[in-house]
Formats: C-alpha cells, structure tokens, sequence
C-alpha cells in the first residue's frame, strides 16, 4: 500500500471515529435527559392521581383517569394505602415487576424498572397525612420516536461524513505528497552523468525543503567524490607510467648491446630506486584508502608524545641523513597534556611526513620542529627554511596528488599531506600551514591531549 492510501485511510478512520464518539455522546445525553424529563413527568402525574384519589370517590377518579388522566401511551397506575391495600388500579400488574419495585422501596425512596419499551416507576406520597404507595408505568412514544430520529440522523451524518472526509482528504492528501512527487521526478532524472544538477527547493522552507536540501548536499559529497575518484585514477594512472616507461626505456637501452659492468650496475642500481619509489607509492596508496574509509581496525593506546617525536626524528636521521632540531617549551605540571590517545604508526606516519616534507624542501635538508602542551592541546610546529609554498597553492596542498609548480623537481607523489590530514583530523586535531615564497614554511599540528579526549568520548 502506498503512502497516499495509507494516509487517506488513516485520515478517513480517524474522523469517522472521533465523529462517531462524538454521536454516541450526543445519543447517550439525549436519551438520559429523556428518560429524566419523563419518568418526572410520569411521576408528576401520578402524584395528581393519588390527590385526586384523597380528595374524592375513586370510581370518579377510575372514570376520569380512563377519560382525561391517562396522557401517555399505554399508562397504568396502582395505589396503595397505609396498609399495603390497593386502594386504585388502573389494571392488573405483573406481579413479579410489583413485588421486585416494593422490595426495593424498603431500602430507597423511590424504585424503577423497564420491561421492553414500558417504564416502570414505584415511590411514596405524603398526602393528608396519609402514606400512599406508588406504582406506575407507561411507554414514552414520543421520546422512543425522538431517539430514533437521532439515530438516524446520527448515521446519515456518519455516512455523509465519510463521503465528504474520503473526497476532502484525498484532495488534502494530494496537495501534501505533490512536493514530494515533483523531487521523486526531479531525483529519478539524476545520474552519475549529470551529478551537477541539484533539486529545486522553492521558497518555502518546510520538510519537503529541507529534505531538498539535505539530498543536494548528499549530491555536492557525490559529485566531489567523483571528481576525486577521476583525479585519483587519472593521477594514480601518470605516477604508475611513468616511472614504468622510463624503467621499460632503460631496459630497452641495454639489450640493443653489450655494455660494461659499471653500465650494468649503475642501471640496475636506477631500476632499484625505481622499484622501491613504486613500492612507497604502492603503500601511500594502501595508506590513503584506509584513511578514506576512517582507518578500520584502528587500536589506539596511551602514547608519550615526546617519545613518538624522539622516534621520528631518530628514523629520519637514520634512513635519509636529515637534520631535525627538536625544542621541548615549558611543560604543565599535569602529565596527562603530554599524552595522545592514539595508533602509534598512524601518528608516528603523520609527523614523519611533515617532518621529511620540510627537510626535503629545504635546501639545508634540516628543519626545526617545536613541541608545547598546554591544558587542552599539544601543538607540534615544524619550520623549514625552504623554497615556500605560493599562495594560490596552499589550499591545495593537502589534495592527493597534487604538488606545485615549484616543487615537480623534486621526488614526490603528492599523497603524504592528504594522508596527514586524514590521521590529524580523525584524531579530532587540525593542520595549519604558513609560508612565503623564498623564506620557508611553518606548519602546525594541534592534538587534543589525553585528559581532553577523555572528555570527549574518543
């Protein structure tokens, strides 16, 4: 069942039920009132009865009543006096209805009981000093035709209210899902050829707009992911071949003829260095992909910062001859603002790739890195006195693949500032970065230390 009958049904049945307890209530009070306003009328009258009984001779009263008294349907009254005799009766009662109505008077004041349409009623009167006691019953005609002509009025309305809600809500239920039909249209026309087109979301802001605008913005994450996945293959396609046809060309160069040893040697020793910038680009690559799907199976533990930076510097040192400066600021008397929790790999990836990005712009191939904890957060500054990074180039920098004009010369594939964003950002920290042409670039990266993760629940 669609939404449209679902809701058309729902609305339907909700009306009909309130409107049908609203009848029900309506018939419940009239037929109350009714019932009241007669049973005092027939015991008003009854009562005039009884005086006229004490006041003359009951054969007049017999007379009278089966002439003018009697003015409902199908009435009867019995008396009795003192005594428990019947003194008047109009006809011969049920005897069992009449002993029931007695008994029950011995407890209250007045009794009543209904035998199919006829209303009984049996009480005491006061006249004269005389005690008399009561039966009466009659059928209330009039009041059983009223009730009846509310019923069924109550249910032509029930059915007219079904017709009206059924045509009235269905008209209601169409003006509410058109929006949403027309973004259904708009949505169905959308594909991954035509990414760019975005849903109208009108000048109105309701759901149905924000529901737009939610989808358009699902869209721009689409459309960015696509574009990335193109920039990925295309970039990922020229870092492949082209280090392939150069390796492929120095091959070929050395099967056209006989050379030397040293020839030989100095060649294999290019292709190996060759083989190994594959390998790492290989294994940036691997590393991107985890970071693009938040890193899974990720086990943080409790790390030292100063320690994590003493290994980085030491490595660099160790495999490249880089020269890292390490300054330590004042630290907090709080051992907690020199703790991360974190991947020790993971971070230990990240600053070592700022680290060998400013030593190997630099033309000294050194860098200065600075630590200083604070009660919120640890920031690692690293300050290279390189080429510099030009200005339009800076928020770009952390795109994969992309390097600037002025550093194509140097060896790199582009991808260890993107994967250092990732790391930094999934650790809930930032990276900022400062250069000038010609003067050198300072980067920044900020961590949230243990006590602050701690509060927010990483």
């Amino acid at each position: 069942m669609n939404i449209k009958n679902l809701l058309l049904i729902k609305f339907s049945t909700i009306t009909v039920f309130i409107l049908l307890v609203f009848s029900l209530i309506i018939l419940h009070f009239s037929n109350s009132f009714r019932v009241k306003e007669f049973n005092e009328k027939l015991k008003h009258y009854s009562e005039k009865i009884v005086e006229n009984i004490a006041d003359s001779n009951v054969q007049i009263v017999q007379h009278l009543f089966k002439q003018h008294l009697n003015i409902f349907h199908n009435q009867h009254i019995i008396v009795f006096n003192n005594s428990n005799k019947i003194i008047f009766e109009s006809k011969k009662f049920n005897t069992e209805i009449c002993q029931d109505l007695i008994a029950q008077l011995n407890i209250k004041s007045s009794a009543q009981c209904n035998n199919n349409d006829t209303i009984y009623i049996a009480f005491h009167k006061v006249y004269k000093n005389n005690n008399f006691t009561i039966i009466t019953s009659a059928i209330d005609e009039e009041g059983n035709i009223y009730i009846k002509s509310i019923k069924l009025s109550v249910l032509i309305l029930l059915v007219f209210s079904l017709i009206i809600t059924f045509l009235f809500g269905n008209y209601f239920v169409n003006q509410a899902l058109n929006p949403i039909n027309k973004v259904v249209n708009q949505v169905d026309k959308i594909s991954e050829n035509n990414l760019f087109e975005r849903l109208e979301i009108g000048s109105n802001i309701d759901e149905i707009a924000n529901l737009c605008i939610t989808f358009n913005e699902m869209l721009d994450r689409l459309e960015n992911s696509f574009k990335l996945q193109k920039s990925f293959v295309s970039n990922a396609s020229h870092e492949f071949r082209t280090p392939l046809t150069a390796m492929k060309g120095q091959i070929e160069v050395l099967l056209l003829q006989p050379r030397s040893n040293e020839i030989y040697l100095n060649t294999y020793n290019s292709l190996l260095e060759d083989i190994n910038n594959q390998i790492n680009l290989i294994n940036g690559l691997g590393d991107l992909a985890n970071a693009n799907a938040l890193f899974p199976n990720v086990v943080n533990s409790k790390i030292p910062i100063i320690d994590l930076l003493d290994d980085c510097v030491s490595e660099l040192y160790k495999n490249k001859k880089y020269k890292v400066e390490l300054t330590i600021d004042e630290l907090p008397d709080n051992e907690n603002t020199m703790y991360i929790n974190g991947n020790y790999a993971l971070l230990k990836s990240a600053v070592i790739n700022v680290m060998d990005n400013a030593c190997k712009f630099s033309n000294t191939l050194s860098c200065q890195v600075n630590l200083i904890c604070n009660i919120d957060f640890m920031t690692i500054t690293v300050v290279d006195q390189g080429t510099g990074i030009n200005k339009n180039d800076i928020v770009n920098i952390f795109e994969s693949f992309y390097r600037s004009n002025n550093t194509r010369h140097i060896q790199g594939h582009g991808i260890g500032l993107s994967l250092v964003k990732k790391i930094v950002e999934y650790y809930h920290g930032k990276i900022t970065v400062a250069s000038e042409l010609g003067k050198g670039t300072k980067m920044s990266i900020y961590l949230p230390n243990l006590d602050t993760q701690n509060e927010r629940k990483i």
